[in-house]
């Protein structure tokens, strides 16, 4: 206990001496408070607990988290919804992929491969939208059921994350590709997997109320952040054959509003875009 107190102190004195007042503001009710009481009832329970607490209000306070970000993007809305879930505050780097931000020096040093999302998290850099989410979890939140522990269980959110990431997103990333990129119309062959994709996705989903069953999973905001694209983005005829999936982004909204406070912005410059390219305007320059 003495040691855990002592390093306690220690960082309360360098938050104070650094002007830090969140972070002082958290740590010091618990640990001035429970070194009183320690002092008079050596190994008080309520003292182990309230330095855990005082622990866990330090650890959230401190935490934020760098993110180089391209606004209208799915897999940075997956990223930005997670964090905001796990209360993981972002600064943000905002790129213009059109425009090749994204491949300046500074940041292809930082991310070989430049893309985003990409994170720092105090000297910590990872990139990959899906790996993100796992580490944000399992750093930030270990408890939360967004990632769950069970090995077992961990596997089939994994199994789905990678089927909406390398199969749905990549096929509607196809389908949209043309569209968007070059002013033509996408192929029969380009449609036919899309609709194949978003049949799998019915199909996994089954009767459940999630991917995984009554709890949101990084599966679940990996999903909604796909289909968000289609159902309140661009337009896709097709996607009136799969009722299942709209119903199901309703269900996932209402039972995680942190998705829509992120999502919002994404998918009116996704809208933006649409109403833009409809016009025969440059669908990724600035309304006329």
């Amino acid at each position: 206990s003495s040691i855990i107190i002592d390093t306690a102190y220690k960082v309360y004195t360098a938050a104070a001496t650094r002007c830090d007042k969140t972070i002082s503001f958290h740590c010091l009710p618990y640990v001035e408070r429970d070194r009183r009481q320690e002092e008079k009832n050596p190994g008080n329970l309520l003292y182990e607990a309230s330095v855990r607490a005082g622990s866990e209000n330090l650890r959230k306070s401190t935490m934020v988290v760098e993110l180089y970000n391209a606004p209208g993007s799915p897999p940075c809305t997956f990223v930005r919804v997670v964090a905001k879930k796990l209360g993981v505050e972002l600064k943000l780097n905002n790129f213009n992929l059109m425009a090749k931000e994204h491949l300046n020096p500074e940041f292809v040093k930082l991310n070989p491969v430049h893309t985003v999302p990409t994170i720092n998290d105090n000297g910590f850099v990872l990139w990959e939208s899906r790996a993100i989410g796992m580490y944000l979890v399992d750093k930030y939140a270990p408890e939360s059921t967004l990632y769950p522990k069970d090995l077992q269980k961990r596997a089939t959110v994994n199994r789905l994350l990678f089927f909406e990431s390398g199969t749905l997103l990549s096929a509607q990333m196809a389908y949209f590709r043309p569209k968007w990129f070059k002013g033509q119309e996408p192929t029969s062959d380009l449609k036919e997997a899309y609709d194949k994709a978003l049949g799998a996705a019915v199909t996994l989903l089954g009767d459940k109320k999630f991917l995984c069953g009554d709890n949101v999973t990084l599966a679940d905001i990996g999903l909604a952040c796909t289909l968000g694209v289609v159902i309140e983005g661009a337009e896709y005829d097709g996607l009136e054959k799969f009722p299942q999936l709209k119903e199901y982004y309703q269900r996932f909204k209402k039972a995680l509003p942190e998705y829509e406070q992120v999502a919002a912005e994404a998918l009116k410059l996704i809208r933006d875009m649409v109403t833009r390219a409809r016009s025969g305007q440059n669908p990724h320059g600035p309304p006329k």
